[in-house]
């Protein structure tokens, strides 16, 4: 019994250690494991379900509600609640699916009505920018355009084509849905407008002058002139045709010379014969 003891009583040891060893290691997992989820406490997000164009109106299937560690997250990152403000705004850049959708990636929910931009004496009338070929996707709401005309006439007798003054000083009070310039502020803290692809401008506009572009559109084709922004005077547009890029058309004969009268015999009784220059 003696000569065991020793074999003993090493057993009891190594058994006590290595149950202050496990219990030991436990505790240093369990706070390695309350330190990480301390510091990536999730948080729901809601995020882009799939891509997402820029100027689109969002959607319910557009957004989806993903759990991110809060000290990641976006500071103005939303969560469900705010699903319902989201709806139906427009998005001012493309969206990858899983970015989070934030406040400043979406047109601002404030913006006027557009029947509230249009005067009582004042009509709104929507062209689609395929129908104006000049600065298709480069207007933004307030720019100040002229509007010329050519009739789909003209393509028959190319000699005859010309460019007319349609309307002059027309005021651009929407682009898609936006009614006012969109900016932003880089991390230059430079403010820039933001590109928002559209597919259709609205023109402020007399009634008369709203029939005259339903007829234009469908009778030839419209061009936009972009104003600048100092430009308050008349615009200086009039009728341009074929003869004011190639010339006033030549005379098909040219201009006879002087004739030459030869009197055969003398005689005041004979028969003149005149000569005429060749033609040049």
């Amino acid at each position: 019994m003696t000569k065991w003891l020793p074999w003993l009583i090493a057993l009891i040891a190594g058994g006590a250690a290595a149950v202050l060893a496990s219990r030991h290691i436990n505790m240093r997992i369990s706070n390695a494991e309350a330190a990480l989820a301390r510091e990536f406490v999730l948080r729901p997000v809601i995020v882009a379900a799939r891509a997402i164009p820029a100027g689109q109106a969002l959607q319910v299937e557009d957004l989806a509600l993903r759990k991110m560690p809060a000290r990641y997250a976006p500071s103005e990152a939303r969560g469900a609640e705010a699903s319902a403000e989201f709806l139906g705004r427009m998005t001012l850049h493309a969206l990858a699916p899983g970015d989070p959708v934030l406040p400043s990636s979406l047109q601002s929910s404030g913006l006027p009505a557009l029947a509230s931009l249009v005067g009582a004496d004042r009509r709104a009338i929507t062209l689609a920018v395929d129908e104006i070929n000049g600065f298709a996707g480069l207007l933004a709401p307030g720019d100040v355009v002229d509007l010329v005309y050519i009739a789909d006439g003209d393509a028959a007798n190319p000699r005859a084509a010309a460019v007319r003054p349609l309307l002059e000083a027309v005021t651009v009070i929407a682009t898609g849905r936006s009614t006012r310039r969109t900016r932003t502020t880089g991390g230059d803290g430079v403010a820039r407008d933001i590109d928002v692809d559209y597919a259709t401008v609205a023109l402020d506009v007399a009634p008369v002058d709203a029939q005259r572009l339903v007829l234009a559109q469908r009778t030839g084709e419209i061009t936009v002139l972009l104003r600048g922004p100092d430009s308050r005077g008349t615009a200086a547009l009039r009728v341009v045709d074929v003869s004011t890029i190639t010339g006033p058309a030549r005379h098909a004969r040219a201009l006879r010379a002087p004739a030459v009268q030869l009197i055969v015999g003398g005689a005041a009784a004979q028969p003149v014969v005149t000569l005429e220059a060749p033609s040049t």
